[in-house]
């Protein structure tokens, strides 16, 4: 769970503007955006273009980055918000408004300080302190906290939401990251962590949504490489003509039992059709990213002019505890 980076009346003012209510596809803007004026000091931040959501995704460290690029993945995504702010006040769940829930029943959220009031944690709340309009004084307001990713996932039972929250490491959900200044009383930083992350699990709880934690060696980094080299150049084939695409496909399915190259299908079919090889590349890397050719994601690199091999190990079904409507 993040946290904007300067916790002021004007800061507050502009999460709300793009957060409540938070909108939909290319028009979401996340609360906290990947860029050096917003993101926390020395991130790793990074901004990601997803063809599905048409807009950049934005992450705030290169863990984030990476559990993005798995999320952006998945066949049953069709949304997905990133840096999103946890409403303070009771809201509508937030599936509410989008044409896929139409006429479904959704528990709403009831706000973070509902939820810190029934964990006994209201000390434990995020506030800053404003002017009173009257010139009194000032008095202390609510800000929220932001989570990380939120997915919006579609199964033969329709809609749903599953809420990402992620650290480099297990530990980090029991104390503040690493790099940070010695805490004066590390009892009462790990209990103010614990409480931040027990509060996020609360609020989505109540509208029926699971939290997963993901840490950094839950992600395999070769899998995460092949993922981010397809995701780069795939959208470039996005306008390929239907059977051409689809011939494409055939074929380098068909070469994973041959041992065929797929650049030498790929260079079979550029001069069959005069197609540019920039364009046959990110053709092929359209149809691995897109599932239309299956192949190993997950032990093998994935290059053009090297053989690929049979799919093993599928990542949807690795992960799928990861996507799944109820927690195992």
């Amino acid at each position: 769970m993040s946290k904007p980076k300067y916790l002021t009346i004007a800061r507050l003012k502009e999460v709300l503007r793009r957060q409540d209510p938070p909108q939909w596809g290319s028009t979401y803007d996340p609360a906290i955006r990947a860029t050096r004026e917003e993101a926390p000091a020395r991130s790793r931040f990074a901004q990601v273009w997803s063809e599905r959501l048409g807009r950049y995704c934005h992450a705030l460290s290169s863990i984030e980055e990476k559990a993005l690029l798995l999320a952006l993945f998945h066949p049953m995504l069709f949304e997905l918000q990133e840096q999103r702010m946890l409403a303070t006040e009771p809201r509508l769940h937030p599936l509410a408004g989008h044409a896929s829930a139409v006429g479904t029943e959704l528990p709403p959220v009831r706000g973070t300080i509902d939820v810190c009031d029934r964990l006994d944690m209201i000390e434990r709340h995020q506030w800053i302190q404003v002017d009173h309009p009257d010139g009194s004084g000032r008095i202390p307001v609510p800000a929220p906290f932001i989570g990380d990713l939120l997915l919006f996932l579609m199964d033969e039972d329709g809609p749903y939401c599953v809420n990402w929250t992620i650290k480099g490491s297990s530990e980090e959900f029991n104390r503040r990251l690493l790099g940070s200044k010695p805490a004066r009383n590390p009892q009462v930083e790990m209990s103010m962590v614990r409480s931040r992350h027990a509060i996020e699990e609360r609020y989505y709880a109540d509208a029926g949504i699971p939290t997963v934690r993901i840490v950094a060696r839950d992600l395999p980094e070769l899998l995460i490489q092949n993922l981010r080299s397809l995701l780069l150049v795939q959208h470039r084939a996005a306008g390929l003509e239907r059977g051409l695409y689809v011939e494409l496909c055939e074929r380098l399915q068909a070469s994973i039992q041959t041992g065929q190259r797929p650049l030498d299908v790929l260079l079979s079919i550029m001069r069959r059709h005069d197609l540019p090889l920039d364009l046959a590349k990110a053709a092929f890397a359209r149809a691995v990213w897109q599932r239309d050719v299956r192949a190993e994601l997950m032990d093998e690199v994935i290059f053009v002019d090297r053989p690929l091999r049979p799919q093993r190990r599928d990542p949807v079904q690795v992960f799928s505890a990861w996507f799944a409507r109820q927690p195992s």
